[in-house]
């Protein structure tokens, strides 16, 4: 499990989604993604990764070619979690 923050603002994150999907189409090793109004146009986002390899491969592919053009600035804050509970979707039995 892995899982990173990032705060932006609301049409950053906007742009993001349309050139990366995150939301729109999430990338395969995205466990959950969440994002909230956190302050005057500011938009913070917690995304969980089933790996730092999933997370890993996200950025390079897509994340990477949006901050070579300068539409993605700064780092997210990496979280290592000291407990964590998600509850599962899985119907399957």
């Amino acid at each position: 499990m892995f899982i990173d923050i990032v705060t932006a603002s609301t049409s950053d994150l906007d742009s993001v989604d349309e050139r990366a999907g995150l939301f729109s189409d999430p990338p395969d090793g995205l466990a959950a993604a969440i994002a909230w109004e956190s302050g005057d146009d500011e938009i913070t986002t917690v995304m969980v990764w089933d790996s730092p390899g999933d997370r890993g491969n996200f950025a390079f592919k897509k994340i990477m070619p949006l901050m070579e053009e300068g539409i993605i600035r700064g780092e997210p804050e990496v979280v290592t979690p000291h407990k964590i509970f998600l509850r599962s979707t899985d119907n399957a039995g």
